[in-house]
């Protein structure tokens, strides 16, 4: 049995559901929960997968990430620290 591991990339984008849910989509793993933070202008995706599969899926997420998230004109109670800050995979 293969043990299933979690991504929970973190981006600079909460209130434009839209981009959100291109983002959701462009994650190529099993999207477990969103979590949308229109005050810190964020949203934390939760994603599972077979080990192999989340650094490929985390990739392809970033990659749209990076076409929908402009931070020069990020708002919110959250720094400004990059499109897709951190996406750690437990």
């Amino acid at each position: 049995m293969t043990t299933p591991l979690l991504a929970i990339p973190n981006v600079s984008e909460g209130r434009d559901r839209q981009a959100i849910g291109a983002v959701a989509a462009a994650f190529d793993a099993r999207l477990l929960d969103v979590h949308l933070d229109p005050d810190h202008h964020r949203s934390v995706f939760t994603l599972a997968g077979a080990p192999g599969q989340l650094a490929g899926a985390v990739l392809s997420g970033a990659a749209e990430v990076i076409r929908r998230v402009d931070v020069n004109r990020h708002v919110g109670i959250h720094p400004r620290v990059g499109a897709i800050d951190v996406a750690p995979i437990v």
